[in-house]
């Protein structure tokens, strides 16, 4: 079924999707009180949409979120050699991207190394399929197809589809895509190849929501053989078979989040009165719910989710449920610290450490052992850093720069200058860092700037 979106439907989400994607970046700005860098540069280089594109008000684009809505989102995905990225003209009156184009740049030196029209993209995903950007045709369009975009060349293979995508997300060799009427729970995933779309399963899933769901966050995604639908539910699927491993969620006061390694964090409740859980649990990977708590911070933020990432070192890393650290297996209760959680507004696990933004009249960011519960080191800050590289905290903070994330030291720092009325800091606008082979770099909706640490 095609659909379109009235200019009152696609404002609804862009204004929930600004919701999420502010939020997002300031989880990406820290105060640190460690001490000097050991070495200062400067930034690689900088490319500006305007001079790409070569219209004075065009913008950069996630291509993972396509062109039906302008969302107002700079970014990228990671192609090794080459960053690609999505440019075009932003329409304020359809709160769409217009003229729009995928981009591959040089990430030695920002050339355009080539362009392809993607005015019918809904959108790609993040993980590349071998040498190729996979993505899909978006719900506008007559038909569902794949589009596959060669990443030396940028050259384009469409390959149509029995159905049209609402989302595809690539797993090893395998591509998922999921399709159907969210709105009347009739939802379809197909697991196979691009050529094959349904060669090894396709399964119904009774699991639902609003059509806006899947333009304000990724709906499907995957951690390790768990596959995770999020709507007004959210559904666990086994990425061998197709088969489901449990659902929750049937009440949209409750809320989930899957770490990498499949495990998955319920608030459950919320509804009435502060609009806080009432208790908070968790599943493995096959549904089993092992651990579960009640005593549960009380500041309201909390509702909707605290994770800015979730990167555990591994499987005997703690989880965490309100105020305590659970063992990720048995689900025992390791330790307990209210004083640090009860206020906790995100938080960032990051190895075994995970990192705590506290709100309130004075805020503060803290670094806690997740096996002990204890603070290692902290500082003033008012929000916490999400993205590592090479084992240290990436902070943006008018110059960036790197901090061990175990004892706050500081091991390397690049200077960014300011640029003509467009401040780097403060960002007035959401960005992302992102952490490459030979340079880190980030992007707003007008720019994106190379900073090689050495």
């Amino acid at each position: 079924m095609t659909t379109r979106f009235s200019p009152k439907t696609r404002l609804r989400i862009a204004a929930a999707a600004a919701v999420v994607t502010v939020t997002a970046a300031i989880a990406t700005v820290v105060t640190s009180t460690s001490s000097e860098p050991t070495a200062i540069s400067s930034p690689l280089w900088s490319v500006e949409a305007s001079e790409i594109l070569g219209r004075e008000f065009a913008i950069f684009r996630n291509p993972l979120v396509g062109t039906e809505f302008n969302m107002d989102m700079g970014g990228f995905i990671d192609a090794g050699s080459l960053v690609v990225t999505m440019i075009g003209m932003p329409d304020r009156q359809a709160y769409s991207l217009d003229d729009a184009e995928l981009v591959g740049l040089d990430a030695e030196d920002g050339a355009v190394r080539w362009r392809t029209s993607a005015v019918d993209i809904g959108g790609c995903s993040e993980t590349l399929l071998g040498d190729s950007l996979l993505c899909f045709s978006g719900p506008y369009v007559s038909g569902g197809s794949y589009l596959l975009f060669d990443i030396e060349t940028g050259e384009r293979r469409d390959i149509k589809t029995p159905w049209a995508p609402i989302i595809a997300v690539v797993s090893g060799d395998t591509v998922l895509a999921l399709e159907g009427d969210i709105e009347s729970n009739d939802v379809r995933v197909h697991s196979g190849t691009v050529d094959d779309p349904e060669a090894n399963w396709s399964k119904a899933f009774d699991i639902g929501g609003s059509w806006e769901d899947g333009y304000v966050d990724r709906m499907m995604s995957v951690h390790g053989d768990l596959g995770v639908i999020t709507l007004d539910e959210s559904l666990g699927f086994d990425l061998k078979t197709g088969e489901q491993r449990w659902v929750h969620g049937y009440s949209t006061c409750s809320t989930a989040h899957t770490s990498s390694d499949g495990v998955t964090l319920v608030s459950d409740g919320g509804c009435e009165g502060n609009g806080r859980p009432t208790s908070e649990y968790a599943l493995d990977p096959h549904g089993r719910e092992f651990a579960r708590t009640d005593e549960l911070p009380s500041e309201s933020s909390y509702f909707g989710g605290r994770y800015s990432r979730d990167d555990p070192a591994g499987g005997s890393t703690p989880i965490i449920l309100g105020h305590s650290g659970f063992d990720r297996k048995s689900g025992d209760q390791l330790w307990t610290n209210s004083e640090v959680f009860d206020a906790a507004q995100s938080l960032a696990v990051i190895g075994n450490v995970v990192v705590v933004t506290r709100s309130g009249s004075e805020p503060e960011v803290q670094f806690v052992d997740l096996f002990t519960g204890e603070v290692l080191w902290r500082s003033n800050a008012e929000r916490a850093g999400a993205v590592v590289w090479h084992g240290d905290v990436v902070i943006d903070e008018e110059n960036v720069y790197g901090t061990d994330v175990l004892t706050g030291q500081r091991s390397w720092e690049v200077r960014v200058d300011q640029d003509g009325d467009d401040e780097f800091t403060p960002w007035a606008m959401p960005r992302e860092l992102w952490a490459g082979d030979k340079v880190l770099l980030r992007s707003s909706e007008d720019r994106i700037t190379a900073l090689k640490v050495s």
